[in-house]
């Protein structure tokens, strides 16, 4: 648990495609005093899911392959903000949700996002895979991993991709 005094930080990931940017991935704000959170590129087996944990992508679904991952703190599982995360997604572009199946599902998840039949396995741990598609350019609230707040609560901290949706960005071309 963070200590009340502790500021929260925002971090901003630069617009224009710099290095800390993913590719279909608009700025974002992550609203935990957890200065390592950034966008990481290119979804892959092998890669680390948080910034503060070496837990790897191991099966990663086909769906969630190639995406951006917003690379958040494993610790900041149980952090409580209606406001933990906001996305600025482009047009067209898919955001999915892994949700640990050990926490119950938030409100914000329930409402914005639909499950999917895919899991991801995170820490030996399944997580339900949610989708929503935006279909023009929005901004979504991402709220906390959970609306408990129990120090004992075991549950991983959410992940959240990024990627485009094929269909629209075919049809456009």
């Amino acid at each position: 648990q963070l200590a009340a005094a502790t500021p929260p930080m925002t971090v901003t990931v630069a617009a224009d495609g710099g290095g800390a940017a993913g590719l279909f991935l608009e700025p974002f704000n992550y609203t935990v005093p957890t200065a390592l959170v950034h966008i990481e590129p290119n979804a892959a087996d092998g890669k680390s899911i948080y910034c503060d944990r070496d837990y790897p992508f191991t099966d990663l679904p086909k769906e969630l392959a190639g995406a951006d991952w917003v690379q958040a703190a494993a610790a900041d599982s149980f952090y409580s903000a209606a406001d933990l995360m906001q996305i600025a997604a482009k047009p067209g572009t898919i955001v999915y949700v892994a949700h640990d199946n050990r926490l119950p599902c938030p409100a914000w998840l329930k409402e914005h996002f639909k499950a999917t039949n895919q899991k991801l396995m995170v820490n030996h741990q399944p997580m339900s895979v949610f989708v929503h598609h935006a279909t023009h350019a929005e901004s979504l609230t991402l709220g906390s991993n959970a609306e408990i707040n129990d120090p004992k609560a075991a549950g991983n901290m959410y992940v959240t991709f990024m990627k485009p949706d094929e269909s629209v960005y075919n049809a456009s071309r």
